[in-house]
Order: structure tokens, then sequence, then C-alpha cells
């Protein structure tokens, strides 16, 4: 009887092995590793941008007379806009503590678009016919510096940024008189390419696409200060009949970028 119960007991147990073999292994549960925004990258950006040149005037009254200067600075005043192209690269470094990054960025940019106006003065006081000012102002390149806070969200990096903007700017300012289009002796030009050092700010969204890219849509208002151009008095003109143009640049930015991290 001993026998046959032992008998029994080893079968149960060698049956139970071979059932506990074929039953399912409980799947491990998958560890993500989380992806650290630390390190340098590089990459490019291509968007739009929209200018505006707020334009003002001040005549001298010595060769226009009070009235004349007075006026032709009361209708001068303007803001001239342009949209184009905006294109570049772009270089920095991050480092991420818990869910927060840290930044540094730096970019260069090309930019398309001229804005222009012309003026006519008719009918205003001590001025011939069809006196008239022509305006232009070309954004030609663009850099900034600037630094970058934001939270990570899952793969996304939401962020704040800011600092130092500096632009090219170029302005052809011109004044014809006696009856427009004018000739050389009634025709007075000035232009000038100068760069302007201002502040930008703004903010974007970065994804992570892969450990190594990721891409971003970001905006950027920039603010490129003042600066004045002087328009000479015409060969025909009385002496003292230059007019300063004072030139206020500021452009909004939206664009995007994809960047490679090391």
């Amino acid at each position: 009887m001993t026998r046959l119960l032992l008998g029994i007991a080893l079968s149960a147990l060698t049956i139970g092995s071979a059932l506990a073999a074929d039953l399912p292994v409980k799947a491990r549960p998958v560890v993500v590793p989380l992806i650290s925004w630390t390190g340098f990258y590089v990459g490019v950006n291509v968007g739009g941008h929209w200018a505006s040149d707020d334009i003002t005037t001040a005549a001298n009254p010595v060769g226009w007379g009070a009235a004349a200067a007075a006026e032709i600075n009361a209708r001068s005043a303007a803001s001239i806009r342009t949209t184009g192209v905006i294109a570049g690269a772009q270089l920095g470094y991050n480092w991420q503590t818990n869910n927060w990054v840290w930044g540094l960025e730096a970019d260069a940019n090309w930019l398309s678009g001229t804005a222009r106006r012309t003026l006519v003065y008719t009918g205003a006081v001590n001025f011939n016919p069809a006196d008239a000012m022509t305006n232009a102002t070309r954004l030609q390149f663009l850099a900034t510096v600037r630094g970058r806070i934001g939270i990570v969200a899952n793969q996304a990096l939401i962020y704040a940024t800011g600092g130092l903007a500096i632009g090219s700017i170029e302005a052809t300012d011109t004044f014809c008189s006696f009856g427009c289009p004018g000739t050389a002796a009634t025709n007075a030009s000035v232009s000038a390419t100068t760069t302007r050092f201002g502040w930008t700010l703004g903010g974007g969204v970065e994804y992570r696409i892969s450990t190594n890219y990721s891409v971003k849509a970001e905006y950027l208002y920039v603010d490129l200060g003042s600066f004045s151009t002087n328009i000479p008095s015409c060969t025909a003109c009385a002496v003292g009949s230059n007019i300063g143009v004072n030139h206020s640049v500021t452009d909004h930015i939206a664009r995007a970028g994809l960047n490679y991290r090391f």
C-alpha cells in the first residue's frame, strides 16, 4: 500500500511539473528609457516674417520755411510693412533638471522682402505740384543669441525664449522736388546699410521624433530700435532743404526647424 501511495504521489508531481511548464509566462514590463534633452545640437529653420518700419521726418526749416517743414513732418509719418521668407541655421546647448530644461541658442538667418511707399505732397504749403518722398526698407540679415527655459511633457518641450537680436537693414530715402519724376538736379536721395542691436522675445514647442532628431515650431518678436538717414538738399533746392528720416524697425517671425542632437 505504501509503495502504491508513493507511486501516485510521484506521478502527480510529474504531471504537475509538466502542466506548469505549459502555462504561459507572465510578460515582464518593458522599461522605456527616458530621453534626456541635455547636450549640444545644431539645426536649420525656415519660415516667414512680417516687418514694420515706423517712419517720421524732421525737415529743416532753414531751407523749407517753418510752415512747409511742419507740414512735411505732419504728413510723412507712416508705417510701411513687408512680408518675406526667413531661413537659416541654429546651434545650442541644453541642461535638463528633472522636467525643466535650460538652454542657450544662437542663430543666423537670411531674410527677403522690401517695404516701400511713395507719398505725394500735392497741395501742401509752399510745395510745388507733385513733390514726393519715397522710402524703402529691407531687412537683409538677422542673428539672435537667446536663453531658453522650458518644461518637458512626454516627448515635447514647451519653452519661452528671449535675448539679443542683431539685424542688418538697408534704407533708401528720396525726395523729389519741382515736379516728379525729377532730374538729378531736383532729386535728392540717401541710401544706407546699418547694423542694429535690439532684443527679441518669443516661445515655441519642440518635439523629439527620435533620440537624435527633434522638430520645432517657434514665434519671435524682434525690436531693432531706431536709426536715422538724412536726405540732402537737391542741387536746385534752397540751401538747408535737407530732411532727416527716422526709421523704427520691428519684426514678427514664425518658423519651423529641425535639430540634430549629439
